[in-house]
């Protein structure tokens, strides 16, 4: 399932204008019981290298059909979950039609987290 992500981490490679522009996106929180205990294991800082080394995972005709649209979210990333305890988790993929990774002041994947877990 492709799902609509909002990006409020800031400073990561895949941020464009706060829409994910990564093709697929993983989530960490083996055991998590809340949002804080999660991560977004995808999350690259803003680099050139990192630019260049996150090329594989662009959602390129996503982003080219961004660029053309304002009245919908082209840019949709499937979201793989670790997060078992997650109401949305099936089969370690995320159900959940819109999903919220925050992290405003992230140097790493451990300051970002999934504020849409929902303990299930």
């Amino acid at each position: 399932m492709d799902t609509k992500l909002s990006c409020g981490v800031g400073n990561c490679v895949n941020n464009i204008n706060g829409l994910c522009s990564a093709r697929e996106i993983k989530v960490n929180g083996e055991g998590a019981t809340s949002s804080n205990q999660t991560l977004c294991e995808t999350f690259g800082e803003r680099s050139f290298k990192n630019s260049v080394t996150n090329i594989p995972n662009m959602n390129i005709p996503g982003e080219i059909k961004q660029l053309f649209t304002q009245n919908s979210i082209e840019m949709t990333p499937k979201v793989l979950c670790d997060a078992t305890n997650c109401t949305y988790n099936q089969n370690r993929v995320c159900n959940a039609s819109s999903v919220q990774i925050n992290g405003m002041q992230a140097s790493t994947s451990q300051d970002t987290k999934c504020e849409t877990f929902k303990q299930g």
